[in-house]
């Protein structure tokens, strides 16, 4: 389909950031299928995915500790999610519940809503209870016209559901309450802090920088004065050059009632750009969600260090094989192969001339690395690793549900019968042996794309999006996976989460 624009058009795309030749590609794939990633079969303890015990994660923990300060170190935490997941179930018990026509024991009894008996249940153990109950004057004064949970409900959607949730209150000591955000950062105490100082760099919703001072301000504070160390924390946000392009679903650009066309964030793949403007040497990359309180915070930076130790180990080897492949003659090939192949899980052609395995390996090698801890599958929704095949060539991936054609009998079995689950737990290296960083931009795989459909302004619209920064932001990096406990694994992606033991001071 041919497509032009208005100069209004041009105008839009040169505040975007986006030139009119990517547009139109954009809209040219919206034409196709989302791309499906072919899988092989699932990496499990031993086919891909590596499994230490005890005196090998603390070898390697001990290895990170000893070589820490030789790098420069960063935390990467992508934190531009709302928190309106979190309370969704909430929401949906608020548009179906009317105080004035039931009581709320009846729309209970009545509905048999599993969710809203567990937030009810866990009530006074929330982070946010006495903040929630000493704004609602109802609350307080026991109002007989309304039950005091479905004014708690509303008061907290009012309040929390509406911010990202890296600020949402999670966990309750004593009364001091701390969010998301400033849990991370006093989580980042146990592996970080290298030369006296410590580095976190998340990425927030647009025009919420002040926000997020604000609130981590006295945390950082605490944080150097209790440890003696300097904390620099940094933020950016997705650029809006990474949007998509809308269409209808007959594939023509869609126009709003003033005939604008319409960007929509292109998906967690786009933060690709965000994570290469990053100058530090390793990055440790985790969600916002996904961390526990402070008396487990101890292990669970051990494991942290484990990861790093492991990528400091094989960068190691990699550097010294790479300085081989640039000498003159070479040798010892066999075992550069033999490397590449069971430690960074790349399968080397036995047809190659001698010229052309040379070129194989310094390509192979000459790679960001990242080693990606991952848990056994307990049924939690999301990806996973495996095996996967393109162009002739078997990788280990991260692999999202969304990415594959569940439509294929084969295909849904293989990913079904995937024995681990991706946490985003991820140490990553981002420079080559000589001390060039790597532009990430160049290992992304940008046949990995999902098309979605949405609803705007009650018109059905479709779009570009990319898939998770560790699915195809990273498809041509080299890939460790190591199996570490469950308990490392600790989301929040519903408001109930927070009743979890890994939530609460026991």
């Amino acid at each position: 389909m041919k497509h032009s624009f208005t100069k209004k058009d041009l105008t839009l795309f040169e505040e975007v950031g986006i030139s009119k030749d990517d547009v139109v590609t954009q809209l040219n794939l919206l034409e196709k299928k989302t791309n499906a990633t072919e899988l092989i079969r699932p990496a499990t303890n031993g086919d891909g995915i590596q499994v230490l015990s005890e005196k090998q994660m603390h070898d390697y923990a001990a290895k990170f500790d000893l070589e820490k300060e030789f790098f420069s170190i960063v935390r990467f935490i992508p934190a531009s999610g709302m928190a309106t997941r979190m309370f969704k179930f909430l929401h949906f018990f608020i548009k179906r519940y009317n105080p004035d026509e039931e009581t709320l024991r009846s729309y209970l009894n009545r509905a048999k809503t599993y969710k809203l008996g567990i937030f009810f249940g866990g009530l006074e153990k929330l982070p946010f209870y006495n903040i929630i109950k000493s704004q609602t004057i109802e609350f307080q004064e026991s109002s007989f016209q309304h039950d005091y949970r479905y004014l708690f409900i509303k008061k907290t959607l009012e309040k929390l559901s509406t911010l990202p949730k890296a600020l949402i209150p999670f966990h309750d000591y004593g009364g001091e309450i701390r969010n998301a955000a400033e849990e991370q950062l006093f989580f980042s105490k146990e592996f970080m802090i290298s030369n006296n100082s410590m580095k976190v760099h998340f990425t927030i919703p647009p025009a919420s920088n002040e926000n997020f001072q604000n609130s981590l301000s006295k945390c950082i504070d605490k944080i150097n004065k209790s440890a003696s160390i300097r904390t620099h924390v940094s933020f950016s946000h997705q650029k809006r050059s990474t949007d998509a392009v809308a269409a209808k679903l007959d594939n023509s650009p869609y126009r709003d009632q003033n005939g604008n066309l319409f960007f929509r964030a292109a998906g967690h793949g786009a933060l690709i750009n965000n994570l290469n403007d990053l100058k530090e040497e390793v990055v440790f990359l985790s969600n916002i969600d996904n961390v526990a309180v402070a008396p487990f915070h101890k292990k669970a930076g051990f494991y942290k260090k484990t990861l790093a130790g492991v990528l400091l180990s094989t960068l190691g080897q990699i550097y010294k094989f790479s300085h081989v492949l640039e000498s003159q003659n070479p040798t010892g090939l066999d075992v550069i192969i033999t490397f590449i192949q069971e430690k960074l899980n790349v399968e080397v052609p036995k047809t190659l001339s001698e010229e052309d395995l040379h070129a194989f390996l310094k390509q192979k090698l000459n790679r960001p690395l990242r080693v990606c801890g991952m848990v056994k599958n307990e049924g939690e929704p999301g990806g996973g690793p495996f095996w996967i095949k393109k162009s002739g060539q078997e990788s280990l991936q991260i692999v999202e549900s969304a990415q594959i054609n569940m439509s294929n009998a084969a295909q849904k079995d293989i990913f079904k019968s995937g024995t681990h689950f991706n946490p985003v737990d991820i140490v990553c290296a981002t420079y080559d042996h000589k001390g060039n960083k790597y532009n990430l931009k160049n290992f992304v795989d940008k046949d990995n794309y999902l098309v979605v459909e949405k609803s705007l302004n009650g018109v059905a619209i479709k779009a570009i999006e990319l898939p998770g920064l560790w699915n195809g932001g990273m498809a041509d990096w080299n890939t460790i996976f190591v199996e570490l406990p469950v308990r490392t694994f600790n989301p929040v992606k519903t408001v109930n989460d927070l009743l979890r033991p890994m939530h609460q001071l026991i």
